[in-house]
């Protein structure tokens, strides 16, 4: 079974794995742990070892070995906490064999051993974690192809299973692969890749990052004729749902029956708390941002600004637009006003007559 929930820190592997080698030295084993069936050609153990012949952080070695001829194919050093793994063993009901194919994408349960085909091409490979030297502390992998009789490490796999959070996705349907990585609660990069010549190739990468105004700021890069061509844009954060105070997120919103919305909102700058403007298409992707002078009338209940040479007024009925001798109302949803008009004398740009 394997669990895949699915989207810049970057750590190097701890140690590359040894591909066809004999039996390696090292001191004297304390234990060996077999690792649950995976494969009818293939088993695999985990053995302790004694001493940093592998490096400060390597206490183990997963040795992948052939079912007839009982040859080892890979030997693989890595910094494995046992008491972890049989606890999840446990709970699997696996007794004191250790879990394989689990991997729950980016922060759940990942497996010491992940074994299914991640290139597409018929035949499955092998990931091996080495350790939790990808984002935040998440584990990380050496991943091997199968190539025949054997299997071949792959530098650009492991690369995916190295440098961004938890071990990647794949999806046998679209034959893609994707990757996500975080900085704090501010900063997503979700990838997306094919496999080219049996590497995998970036395809699609958004980024998004919250910035001062309180939008998104998106760069989205798209693969086209081999070239990655970038798009840069702003969206609205999601914005339905209450606070957990149960203060509403922004100051004002709008639905208008063309499908697209408004929000007014507050920022800062270094004359105090501002209010700014954002007019959105269906997809939530800012179409106008103004944080400039507004008027609100409160006879008429009706918020305006000048956006040169276009004059918008804002009420519950919606968003009039006027422009010379030419005026549009752009009609607001029923009952989707969010907020008030009200009560805006708090920012420095905002007058009330």
């Amino acid at each position: 079974m394997i669990l895949i929930c699915n989207k810049p820190f970057k750590k190097t592997a701890l140690l590359s794995g040894l591909l066809v080698s004999p039996l390696l030295s090292y001191s004297a084993l304390a234990q060996t742990y077999q690792i649950q069936d995976f494969s009818d050609d293939y088993y695999a153990v985990i053995e302790e070892i004694d001493g940093n012949d592998y490096g400060d952080e390597a206490n183990k070695i997963v040795k992948i070995i052939d079912e007839k001829t009982h040859k080892i194919l890979i030997s693989q050093p890595a910094s494995i906490d046992i008491k972890y793994e049989l606890s999840n063993s446990e709970e699997h009901q696996l007794g004191e064999k250790i879990s394989a194919n689990i991997v729950s994408i980016p922060y759940g349960e990942h497996s010491v051993l992940i074994y299914d085909d991640f290139n597409f091409d018929g035949q499955k490979d092998l990931a091996i974690k080495d350790g939790r030297n990808s984002c935040y502390g998440g584990p990380s992998y050496q991943v091997y192809l199968k190539d025949g009789n054997t299997f071949v490490y792959s530098q650009g796999f492991t690369e995916l299973a190295q440098n961004y959070c938890g071990f990647f996705g794949f999806n046998k349907t679209t034959k893609t692969l994707d990757t996500m990585s975080k900085s704090g609660a501010a900063w997503h990069e979700y990838s997306k890749y094919k496999v080219i010549d049996n590497q995998p190739v970036a395809v699609h990468v958004l980024v998004e990052e919250y910035n001062s105004k309180g939008l998104i700021s998106i760069t989205e890069s798209t693969r086209v004729n081999g070239e990655m061509v970038e798009d840069s844009y702003e969206m609205l954060p999601e914005y339905d749902d209450e606070s957990h105070d149960g203060t509403l997120p922004f100051v004002y919103k709008l639905d208008l029956d063309n499908g697209k919305k408004m929000v007014l909102n507050n920022t800062y700058n270094e004359e105090g708390e501002q209010m700014y403007y954002a007019f959105a298409d269906k997809n939530d992707r800012i179409e106008l941002y103004y944080d400039g002078q507004f008027v609100y009338d409160t006879a008429k209940k009706t918020l305006s600004f000048l956006n040169k040479p276009v004059v918008y007024q804002i009420n519950k009925q919606g968003i009039t637009v006027r422009q010379s001798n030419k005026s549009v109302l752009l009609k607001s949803v029923p009952q989707s006003e969010q907020g008030s008009l009200e009560n805006l004398g708090q920012f420095n740009n905002v007058s009330i007559k």
